[in-house]
Formats: C-alpha cells, sequence, structure tokens
C-alpha cells in the first residue's frame, strides 16, 4: 500500500526505539559507566550485533550527530551577507528553536547523563568536533574567494565548544533555565571575547 511504511521499516525503527530507551533507563538507574552495550541488549531483548547494527556504540544513545543534510539545511537558512560568526550564531540559535517540546525533554534527559558521567563529559569533545567537520565542509561549499579557511576553522570551532556549554549548562540546571536564555549568555559572552 502506498504511504504505509513496509513492516521490515516499521520493525526496524521499534527494534531502534526499544535500545534508545532501554538504555536511557540503564543509565538513569545505574549510571552510564555502570551500563555496558551487553547490559542493554541484555534488557532490549536483542543481540550484541542487533545493538551495533543501530548504535556505534552505547554513547551514541546518549550524544546524538547531527546528520550532514540537517547541518546543511539549517546554514542554507541563514543568511550569507554576515560575518560567519553571526551566520553560525544564527544557526545554532535555529538549531535550538527547531526541538519540540517532547524533542527538548530527551536532550534534557541525555545530558543530565552526560553531566553526571566524567567518561561522557570527556567525549562531549569529540562529538563537537566531528560536528564542526560537518559544519566547516558545509562552509567550504560557498566561501569567499580569499576567505581564510583557517579562520572559519576558528570561528566553527569556537562557536561548536559554546553550542556544548550552552547544552552543559542547561542540564546542570537541570532544565530550570530556558535553553534560549542560556544560549543567548553563552553566545554573548562568546561575542565579547
Amino acid at each position: 500500500m502506498t504511504g504505509t511504511p513496509d513492516w521490515r521499516a516499521r520493525k526496524r525503527d521499534e527494534t531502534h526505539q526499544r535500545i534508545y530507551e532501554t538504555g536511557m533507563r540503564l543509565f538513569a538507574e545505574r549510571g552510564y559507566d555502570r551500563v555496558s552495550v551487553g547490559d542493554i541488549a541484555r534488557e532490549a531483548k536483542v543481540s550484541v550485533p542487533t545493538f551495533y547494527a543501530h548504535y556505534q556504540n552505547k554513547e551514541h544513545i546518549v550524544m546524538q550527530m547531527p546528520s550532514q543534510d540537517e547541518i546543511d539545511g539549517i546554514l542554507a537558512a541563514q543568511p550569507t551577507d554576515v560575518p560567519l560568526a553571526e551566520r553560525i550564531r544564527s544557526g545554532i540559535l535555529a538549531w535550538i528553536a527547531h526541538y519540540t517540546p517532547e524533542e527538548r525533554q530527551q536532550l534534557l534527559e541525555r545530558w543530565r547523563i552526560v553531566v553526571a558521567s566524567p567518561t561522557l563529559r570527556n567525549q562531549a569533545a569529540s562529538f563537537e568536533r566531528a560536528t564542526a567537520g560537518l559544519i566547516s565542509d558545509a562552509l567550504k561549499a560557498d566561501a569567499q574567494p580569499g576567505s581564510s579557511p583557517v579562520a572559519m576553522d576558528v570561528v566553527v570551532t569556537a562557536s561548536l565548544s559554546a553550542y556544548t556549554q550552552i547544552i552543559l549548562r542547561w542540564a546542570e540546571a537541570d532544565g530550570r533555565l530556558s535553553l534560549e536564555q542560556v544560549a543567548e549568555d553563552v553566545l554573548g559572552a562568546l561575542r565579547e571575547l
């Protein structure tokens, strides 16, 4: 039937969600560092290879990377006639604004786990660098002739570090502060440097 996802896609999505929910529950109950991939697979009633077919590792349950298409879409919607730092700042604010209330709640739950785990706090930097690489790649396509790739990389890296600080500070405050207000505070501090 047209418009109806086939049963394999539905089953895959259900398994993916079950693994996610199981991992999040176990991390909340035991702490991230005390949960193994085997624990998650067993509780989710899947094999370890099935876990790895859905998630690269347990970190990816908690820290999720945006896709290149998502990054390209956010950047394409930002004005190109402003300084690069302003374009990325606008992109960060647009990214934050795109979260639905349910997605914000899930983001908060995931980053509460990051805040509580020294391992994940350190791993956040590698996710930050990987995302910065995706953004830099997207920006290279429309870079102005003569623009400095070093300057672009510095601006992107600093901006992504600010984004990580936004989410961490928001989670540390347990979501009591508005995500937008935390973003304005952090991005304002970056702008003053």
